[in-house]
């Protein structure tokens, strides 16, 4: 069975990806960004292990209207897992966005087929700015990931319309 480390579950967010969605945080990072936002979440083994049944189940009751971000501490760290469940979540009709500090082109490609939107990058405290939305600091970007045919995925930077 196939279970994945989770440190919390947030059912309503406007801060978190376009529209109001929820947010589920996966538990551990080994990056170490000063300053990081979720630092209380990123040791591994202080989350809960769940099973990727049991967690789908719990998402389908708590997310109403299938938008969900996937947060963490740093979720490629739970890479195997966090395929298996955007792919299931996806095949379930969810809008799916995922906040990594990993940059854009050390993303597996088999992942990015399952997302709607991603956020990369690190975040560093001194280029910190409030006045873009749903990043932190201006190194990093939204983009909305646009998958017109099977074999090619287009991105563009996220502009709010």
């Amino acid at each position: 069975m196939n279970t994945i480390e989770c440190a919390g579950f947030l059912e309503n967010s406007c801060d978190d990806g376009p529209g109001i969605r929820s947010v589920l945080f996966l538990q551990g990072c080994s990056k170490n960004c000063k300053e990081c936002h979720n630092a209380a979440i990123k040791e591994h083994g202080k989350g809960v292990m769940i099973e990727i049944e049991q967690l789908i189940k719990y998402i389908d009751k708590k997310c109403c209207n299938k938008k969900i971000t996937i947060s963490g501490g740093e979720p490629l760290e739970q890479l195997e897992n966090l395929v298996t469940l955007v792919e299931c979540l996806q095949s379930k009709g969810y809008n799916i966005c995922l906040y990594t500090g990993w940059e854009f082109e050390k993303v597996p490609k088999r992942l990015l087929k399952f997302l709607n939107y991603i956020k990369t990058g690190e975040f560093i405290n001194n280029l910190k700015n409030p006045n873009i939305q749903f990043v932190g600091s201006s190194n990093q970007k939204m983009y909305f990931i646009d998958k017109e045919t099977i074999n090619e995925i287009s991105l563009s930077i996220y502009a709010e319309e």
